[in-house]
């Protein structure tokens, strides 16, 4: 800058300087002679500032065509403008170092997208694929690119694309591909976010046919075993009993005559076919509620506002509680919650739930149950929590398995019943269970928007 003024100050000495010569009209050389100087000062501060512009022009060039090994500092040599060049330099190297970490974040994320076992597709604001990677590509059959467009991926994968469509900004839904050699079960799930002011949609899906066929063996495993056993609990019973009958009635290979028989043979058939009657009763009873299980109605589905379903259930459940000394709170959440439910099959659920709570508090001192509220983005959370015990870990991960049950006449069907209703509904059943914290079940469904 001090150079820069030294231009001006002596310009404008030369401006005054001629004026002065001019004003007492002295010689043509004298005039011209500073007139020259004038010139080539005015020229030298038009040079300087070319200069300059140069510097900045430098540093936009390079800004603006990434290259970002140009050096500045040698045009501001002599110019006075080095602290200037030094600031673009600086500018430079801060913008390569960006651009350096940005590719590096880059690719960060593109080796994460190639190895993890989800595939991921985002879509910009006009619908078109940003993001993808190659395990998405294999699983929409697009083998011969690695930018599809949209109309590609329609082409390849209608149903993909058709699911997409229809849950709009965000949702999840499962699809089967029939086109393929082994058939594949994708579970699509869609986000919607803003990223730097520009709306992205974020897609992952998952072939979960083997998980679900794994599933399924273990389950029908655990039912068939389950099955086994108490079919043969009373079959076995049954059969001796069959057999004692046969044994009293039955003399050399042939019936017995009325008059052989006593009066304590009498009784002991007596017995042996009200047993047998009995076990046959439990035997209908169980197979009844295997029925009651496979053949589960589609639920009717209506808009229910959750905080009026609670408080039906207060109502159901509230002098029960009294009665056993259980202290009972609750907190509906928002009035405005509203789900897309069949009635009768919810309150089903809940009072099964809120009925096994009451049950795992007997002996329990000051006997607590809590049913609470919470929205959790789409989803609303329906907790039902009791002070009883905590569920042991080896009864936690069967406690939704059919037929399974601790209780000496419980029939096990309960809460696999209830988690098969919540699944219909297009929701989730969990439960939490911790010593000294109790039991929370946790109903997860759809919000109504």
């Amino acid at each position: 800058m001090l150079r820069i003024s030294a231009r001006l100050v002596l310009i404008f000495l030369a401006m005054l300087a001629l004026a002065l010569v001019i004003g007492e009209q002295a010689r043509i050389f004298s005039v011209l002679g500073l007139s020259l100087i004038l010139i080539l000062l005015v020229v030298e501060l038009f040079h300087s500032i070319a200069r300059t512009n140069q510097i900045v022009k430098s540093l936009l060039e390079s800004i603006r065509y990434g290259d970002y090994n140009k050096t500045i500092r040698d045009k501001a040599a002599g110019l006075g403008f080095e602290g200037l060049a030094e600031s673009a330099q600086q500018i430079i190297r801060a913008i390569a170092s960006a651009r350096i970490e940005k590719e590096t974040q880059y690719q960060y994320l593109q080796t994460i997208l190639e190895h993890i076992h989800t595939s991921v597709l985002t879509l910009d604001e006009q619908h078109e694929p940003e993001m993808i990677n190659p395990l998405a590509l294999n699983t929409l059959g697009l083998y011969n690119t690695r930018k599809p467009t949209w109309a590609e991926i329609e082409k390849s994968a209608p149903l993909f694309t058709g699911a997409v469509d229809s849950m709009g900004e965000s949702g999840r839904q499962m699809i089967r591909f029939s086109n393929t050699p082994t058939g594949k079960q994708l579970l699509v799930l869609l986000n919607t976010v803003k990223i730097g002011g520009t709306t992205v949609k974020i897609i992952t899906f998952q072939d979960i046919e083997p998980e679900i066929e794994q599933k399924e063996m273990e389950s029908w495993q655990t039912i068939s075993r389950i099955m086994a056993h108490e079919i043969m609990n009373s079959l076995t019973p049954l059969s001796s009993l069959t057999e004692t009958g046969v044994m009293l009635l039955e003399k050399n290979g042939k019936s017995k005559d009325v008059s052989e028989l006593s009066q304590k043979t009498i009784d002991n058939l007596y017995t042996a076919l009200k047993t047998i009657s009995g076990r046959n009763r439990a035997l209908t009873e169980f197979i009844g509620s295997y029925r009651q299980l496979s053949r589960l109605p589609a639920p009717l589905k209506e808009k229910v506002h959750v905080a009026e379903m609670l408080e039906e259930l207060r109502e159901l459940y509230e002098i029960p509680c009294k009665e056993k000394g259980i202290s009972c709170s609750m907190h509906p959440g928002p009035e405005h919650i509203v789900v897309s439910v069949d009635p009768s099959q919810l309150k089903q659920v809940l009072i099964n739930i809120v009925k096994n709570a009451t049950e795992a508090m007997d002996n329990v001192k000051d006997p607590v149950i809590g049913i609470s509220v919470k929205r959790i983005l789409h989803q609303v959370s329906i907790e039902i929590y009791n002070s009883g015990a905590a569920i042991p870990p080896e009864v936690l991960e069967k406690i939704f398995v059919p037929f399974y049950s601790t209780k000496p006449e419980g029939s096990g069907i309960g809460l696999s019943l209830s988690r098969q209703i919540i699944s219909n509904h297009g929701g989730q059943i969990a439960v939490e269970s911790e010593e000294g914290k109790g039991t929370t079940f946790k109903v997860m469904l759809p919000v109504v928007e």
